[in-house]
């Protein structure tokens, strides 16, 4: 007995404060993920606005004025708007020109697979993922395709190839190891200039 008090009440009381402040460096940690997490998709609505906005309509001039690692992302969004606009985007897709067809997939290709190659499975289906060793070969960008290519089968409602999550892993850290996103958005840019009369509109 302490003070007059039971030691087991201390006990509880000691425990009590432990849980206490467990629970708020949980809830500290939790909020400043919740701020990042809001903060990031904050940051990407702005960057799609900016997209939307300088790029509904593309020129000659925008074309040229525009910076390579950018010129990918505003051409998928000329696209993507069009798209949008179409009662079957699906079908609408699967009428666009293949150079329309291989930066847009590109676009997405890009976008996920900064995060990891099997992102871009996950996320995506037909018509994008059987797109991309096309998209991809489109712009010499064929060094990608070896690490890619085991994955094609796994994904593809059709193949009878299980997803086999060792390759997948495998390939995700190979893939990490060589891509690199600012050679992709140069080699689309430079793709789209080489094409750029039928992206004009």
């Amino acid at each position: 007995m302490l003070w007059g008090v039971k030691w087991y009440l201390w006990l509880i009381l000691v425990i009590a404060i432990i849980v206490a402040v467990f629970a708020w460096h949980k809830a500290l940690t939790a909020s400043r993920e919740r701020r990042e997490k809001i903060k990031c998709e904050g940051e990407i609505w702005k960057r799609d606005y900016d997209l939307r906005q300088k790029f509904s309509v593309l020129t000659d001039y925008k074309i040229k004025e525009t910076a390579d690692s950018e010129l990918l992302h505003g051409v998928a969004m000329n696209i993507q708007i069009a798209l949008e606009n179409e009662i079957n985007m699906n079908e609408a897709f699967r009428l666009l020109p293949d150079e329309k067809q291989f930066i847009y997939t590109l676009e997405y290709f890009d976008e996920d697979a900064k995060k990891s190659l099997s992102a871009f499975f996950k996320n995506n289906g037909a018509p994008l993922v059987p797109l991309i060793p096309d998209a991809l070969k489109a712009i010499g960008a064929e060094k990608y395709i070896e690490t890619i290519s085991p994955l094609l089968p796994m994904y593809d409602p059709d193949s009878e190839v299980s997803v086999d999550y060792n390759i997948i892993a495998k390939a995700d850290e190979k893939f990490k190891e060589i891509y690199e996103s600012d050679e992709m958005c140069r080699l689309a840019a430079q793709y789209i200039k080489k094409n750029k009369e039928i992206f004009l509109n």
